[in-house]
C-alpha cells in the first residue's frame, strides 16, 4: 500500500466505523497493524448498558486492571485522581517524563474508548511526585492515620474534587487498597470521608481488589486490616460475573497501556477472573456490612 494511501487509511482509524467497512487490503493492513500494537480494536457499543457505575482510580489504568469487564459490560464513568504520573520500565520515556505524562493520559484515553465509558482526569501528581513520598510510597493499613495527616491539605482538595463526580452515582466502586500503595489508599480514604460528611450513601459504594497487586498477594491482609475499624466492619464478597466477551474487551483496553502494563501482567490479570470451563469472568468487588450495599446486582449473563 502507498505512503499516501497508508497515511489516510490512519488517519481514518477513530473508532467511528467497523472493520468490515474498509476493503479487504485495508482490513490485512489494520491487522497488521493490531498485531503490532499500532491500534486497538473496540467491540460495537452495546445499548442495553446501564451507565450507571462509576469507578474511582487512582492512576490511569486502575480502574480498566481492576474492573474492566465490568466497565465493558455495564458502562459507566472513571474517575482517574493522581493522573500527573511519569513512572514507566521504558528508558526512552523515564528520561522524558512530560511526554510520558503525556502519553499516560492519551492512553487512558484510549482504553476508556475501548470499553465505551466516559473518564474525568483529576490532575493531581502521584506520590513520587510529592515531598511526603519521594523516598517511598508503599506503607501499611497501620499507618493509615499518619497518611492522611501528613497531606491534610491534599486530602481536603480530593474531597473537594470527588465529591462533585461522584454525587448522584448509581454503584461507586473504591480501591481496597491492596498493595498499599499511598496514592490507593489515600482514594479510599477520601470516599470513606465523603460517606462520613453525607455526600455519598455507603449502600451504594463498593470496594474493588486492586490488580495487579491482588494477583501477586491476594487481598485478605489488607480486608483483615480494614474489618476492626468501626466504620467499616468485616467485608462481604460481591462478584461481579460478566462474559469472555467482557474479558477479551478488557484485554484489548489493557493493550492500551503500553508505557506500564505488560503483556505478562494483562495475561495474568485476565487468568485470575477466568472461569475456565464455565466461561464466566469474575472481578472480585466487597461491601463493608456497616455500609449495607443495596445497589443493583453486577452480574451480566450475556452479551
Amino acid at each position: 500500500m502507498p505512503g499516501r494511501d497508508m497515511l489516510n487509511l490512519w488517519n481514518r482509524c477513530d473508532g467511528t466505523r467497523p472493520l468490515e467497512s474498509f476493503p479487504p487490503a485495508e482490513q490485512q493492513t489494520l491487522q497488521r497493524w493490531h498485531e503490532a500494537g499500532l491500534v486497538l480494536a473496540a467491540p460495537p457499543p452495546d445499548p442495553t448498558a446501564r451507565a450507571d457505575l462509576t469507578v474511582v482510580s487512582p492512576h490511569p489504568d486502575d480502574a480498566q486492571l481492576a474492573l474492566g469487564g465490568l466497565l465493558a459490560a455495564r458502562g459507566g464513568h472513571v474517575v482517574g485522581v493522581f493522573t500527573e504520573e511519569t513512572w514507566t520500565r521504558r528508558p526512552y520515556y523515564r528520561s522524558r517524563p512530560k511526554l510520558t505524562s503525556d502519553l499516560l493520559r492519551a492512553e487512558e484515553l484510549a482504553a476508556c474508548r475501548v470499553l465505551g465509558v466516559s473518564v474525568a482526569m483529576l490532575g493531581f501528581p502521584e506520590a513520587p511526585h510529592r515531598p511526603a513520598w519521594r523516598d517511598g510510597f508503599l506503607t501499611s493499613e497501620d499507618d493509615i492515620g499518619r497518611i492522611v495527616h501528613t497531606e491534610t491539605e491534599l486530602f481536603g482538595a480530593l474531597l473537594d474534587a470527588l465529591g462533585p463526580q461522584l454525587v448522584g452515582a448509581g454503584v461507586i466502586a473504591a480501591p481496597l487498597g491492596v498493595g498499599g500503595h499511598v496514592d490507593h489508599l489515600l482514594v479510599r480514604e477520601a470516599v470513606i470521608a465523603l460517606i462520613g460528611l453525607k455526600v455519598i450513601s455507603p449502600d451504594r459504594v463498593l470496594l474493588y481488589e486492586d490488580m495487579p497487586y491482588s494477583v501477586f498477594g491476594g487481598s485478605a491482609s489488607c480486608r483483615e486490616g480494614l474489618a476492626p475499624r468501626a466504620e467499616i466492619g468485616p467485608l462481604h464478597e460481591v462478584p461481579a460475573i460478566t462474559t469472555p466477551a467482557h474479558a477479551m474487551a478488557k484485554g484489548e483496553a489493557l493493550r492500551a497501556y503500553r508505557l506500564q502494563v505488560t503483556p505478562g501482567t494483562i495475561t495474568r490479570v485476565l487468568r485470575q477472573g477466568s472461569g475456565g470451563e464455565t466461561g464466566a469472568f469474575t472481578e472480585t468487588l466487597w461491601a463493608p456490612r456497616r455500609w449495607e450495599y443495596s445497589g443493583p446486582d453486577l452480574g451480566v449473563t450475556e452479551r
